[in-house]
């Protein structure tokens, strides 16, 4: 590594990595954007639920009778539902003739060879939802798999936009990419509000519509992470876990609220556009265009910040741009083929991939579940929402205070205990309270784990790569993550159990992979490939970080402050430098 005198970090102190604009910009795009984000991609899941329904069957006026639940009795067969219990039929009626019409009820009798498939249409449980597509256009029984396919051809969509905007935001920029997931998402949302008759074309923008799903959370992410010291990463992180959270609360009282689907994607959709109106703060990362060379559009950028940060003349100009940071240049870079350059680089790749897969696979079968068990579909989803409030702060505790490593590793620790527990319960309604909880304490082992492993993606990939090596891990977990739609299918029409064996056996993976992933915490973001191979070498597996040092003259001069001393307050704290690190400088 550069010594401290030559570093980005040293430039970037002067302009201010602390200051006003570090924390206007987290509030606005780390926040404010990602909470309108998160409800547009993910209102998608609200907007296809399925509600309630059984067989129409007419005839209930011909006998006078208002009880329900007695002409289901006579109309409707009985089958086991996915928790083993015996209910009614829904997608099948007896097949009720004009001779049986002519008779009284209770003289009607029925055989296996009299079932057949809904005749006159469906009904539904209007509770909750007032209109969407599945109740619209009936996409149940027959059709059920319209709503799982959706939901797979979104993860494609995210996974061909991650693979093409990802590599965009290392080649093209961090800004235009945002620019770009902002216009996508809101184009896909309000094109499918008006396609749901056109199945094929509500496919299609459907995937349109989640081609950005992760760009548009990485870009303004990586941005706060290049112009912030390294002390605030996971306080940013943190910030955009609150942002998502807090979206995925609001999202669901739209949805109660107007219970109807058209008019809740409209509201959660249009709010996301107002973002990029804000030119003082939708700066590109400084950091990424030295990598590039564009030291004069890195200048403009640093005067950007430094002007909101109350500092009005910079020590540095374009020259001395250049002559200190041209050892990050990075001029040639292959896209995801220089993720694995060197055995180390690839090793950490590799377990990202899989912290990702699992994180990915486990956190949206959760989603997708917490809309799908009984009671109230909104209540459910804004729970396991919330629940991820407390998860950041853990999360962000735990990571500056344990690492990175520990803390992924400990949560998916517990996320597999509990799934096990579950597999043994849920199946029993008189346990169906206990069931929920447990759940959404396996939503919050995960939400941890997705916090630690978001950071450490942007934390061992270097500046030219680092938007790529997010999008990496996000395509592999999209890749796998295909199957959680079908395993929620099976769970819901099957066997309640199938996805919580899934998530148990998942995690269980995942330790390992958090286990041997190096450890970020206090190490200085990678500029070059080069750093970035070197990462982690001299690490030892069975040690918890430690915080560098502050030299006895530090907290001398420390002390003198605290007397009211005229010590100059430019005067720097030195830190104690590890052997290692001071036999590469020296070597250097």
């Amino acid at each position: 590594m550069d010594t401290p005198d030559d570093s980005y970090d040293e430039i970037m102190a002067q302009a201010g990595n602390d200051g006003k604009f570090q924390r206007r910009y987290n509030l606005l795009f780390n926040f404010g954007a990602i909470c309108f984000a998160s409800m547009s991609y993910m209102s998608i899941i609200l907007a296809l639920n399925k509600p309630p329904h059984n067989c129409f069957v007419p005839g209930m006026e011909q006998y006078n009778i208002t009880d329900a639940n007695l002409w289901k009795n006579l109309t409707l067969p009985r089958e086991t539902d996915n928790r083993g219990q015996l209910g009614y039929s829904k997608c099948q009626m007896y097949n009720i003739t004009e001779q049986h019409l002519q008779r009284h009820y209770s003289e009607w009798s029925f055989a296996s060879s009299d079932i057949i498939d809904c005749a006159y249409g469906y009904e539904y449980d209007r509770t909750y939802y007032d209109r969407t597509p599945i109740t619209e256009y009936d996409w149940i029984c027959d059709k059920g798999f319209r709503e799982t396919n959706i939901f797979i051809y979104n993860r494609l969509g995210e996974l061909f936009g991650t693979v093409i905007f990802g590599h965009l935001g290392d080649t093209l920029g961090r800004r235009p990419v945002f620019y770009l997931s902002i216009l996508i998402i809101t184009v896909g949302r309000l094109v499918s509000m008006f396609t749901a008759a056109y199945y094929v074309v509500f496919c299609i923008a459907a995937v349109v519509g989640s081609l950005t799903a992760h760009s548009i959370f990485q870009a303004p992410l990586i941005i706060a992470m290049e112009i912030s010291k390294s002390e605030r990463r996971g306080h940013i992180s943190m910030m955009q876990c609150i942002g998502w959270t807090t979206g995925l609360c609001i999202l669901p009282m739209v949805f109660w609220a107007t219970k109807d689907w058209f008019w809740a994607l409209l509201i959660v959709t249009m709010p996301i556009v107002l973002f990029m109106f804000i030119p003082s703060y939708t700066i590109e990362s400084p950091r990424w265009l030295a990598t590039r060379g564009n030291y004069r559009e890195a200048m403009v950028q640093f005067r950007k910040i430094a002007t909101i940060n109350g500092i009005r003349e910079l020590a540095f100009d374009e020259r001395v741009l250049e002559k200190r940071l041209a050892n990050h240049r990075t001029d040639k870079v292959y896209g995801l083929a220089s993720l694995f350059n060197g055995w180390r680089m690839a090793k950490n790749t590799m377990l990202v991939i899989l912290c990702w897969t699992v994180c990915s696979v486990t956190y949206f079968t959760l989603v997708l579940l917490s809309s799908r068990m009984d009671g109230n579909p909104f209540l459910n989803f804004m729970y396991q929402g919330l629940i991820e409030v407390p998860a950041a702060f853990a999360g962000q505790r735990a990571a500056d205070r344990f690492g990175r490593r520990a803390t992924n590793a400990m949560a998916l620790c517990c996320a597999t205990a509990v799934c096990l527990v579950l597999v043994l319960i849920v199946r029993d309604p008189t346990n169906e309270m206990a069931a929920t909880v447990l759940t959404t304490f396996v939503k919050f082992c995960i939400s941890i784990t997705f916090f630690g492993v978001n950071l450490q993606s942007i934390e061992i990939y270097p500046t030219c790569l680092r938007q790529t090596g997010m999008a990496v891990g996000t395509i592999a977990a999209t890749i796998f993550g295909i199957v959680g739609p079908y395993v929620v299918h099976l769970g819901t029409e099957y066997d309640v159990r199938y996805p919580f064996l899934v998530m148990g056996l998942s995690s269980a993976v995942g330790i390992l992979a958090a286990l041997f992933l190096p450890e970020t915490l206090h190490q200085s973001l990678p500029n070059t490939i080069e750093e970035a191979q070197k990462f982690g070498k001299n690490q030892r597996f069975w040690s918890l970080p430690k915080a560098p040092q502050v030299t006895r003259e530090a907290d001398s001069n420390t002390d003198k402050r605290h007397d009211g001393s005229d010590a100059k307050p430019e005067e720097s704290i030195r830190l104690t430098v590890p052997v290692e690190a001071e036999e590469a400088v020296g070597r250097k």
